[in-house]
């Protein structure tokens, strides 16, 4: 399997993951120790800590009618063996088929065993949700 059918494939996983709620199989999808660079600061957190991150997320997303998440890989590039960059565009549905919210996604990925997310850059989603007026 190619780099990019790999990566295709690891974001399927990780929508699957947010559209049945289960912060579990998410939060194994990340290292042990995610890293999340922000406008306000940047902060690392274990894999337990994102994993109640997580729980937090999808209810956030619930409280704002989010009833379905889209996500469309974009871009891709391999940096180096066993490190990728890839752009993602995210889109939460609601109950009547509807955009609530839009925006996209960088990660950075490293395969060990699997490939897992190393670094997120959010400003895009929390962008997104403050112009609606909700805090992440």
């Amino acid at each position: 399997m190619t780099v990019d059918a790999e990566i295709a494939a690891f974001f399927a996983r990780y929508v699957e993951a947010f559209a049945r709620d289960d912060a579990d199989a998410l939060s194994a999808l990340w290292e042990p120790v995610g890293l999340f660079p922000s406008p306000a600061g940047n902060f690392a957190l274990p894999r337990s800590a994102f994993r109640d991150h997580c729980v937090a997320l999808m209810d956030f997303y619930r409280r704002q009618g989010v009833v379905r998440p889209e996500g469309e890989l974009l871009s891709l590039s391999e940096l180096f063996p066993g490190v990728a960059q890839a752009r993602m565009a995210y889109r939460m549905i609601g109950a009547d088929d509807g955009v609530i919210a839009a925006w996209e996604h960088v990660y950075l990925l490293r395969r060990s065993d699997a490939w897992r997310v190393t670094l997120t850059i959010a400003d895009g989603e929390m962008a997104a949700w403050a112009a609606l007026g909700a805090q992440l």
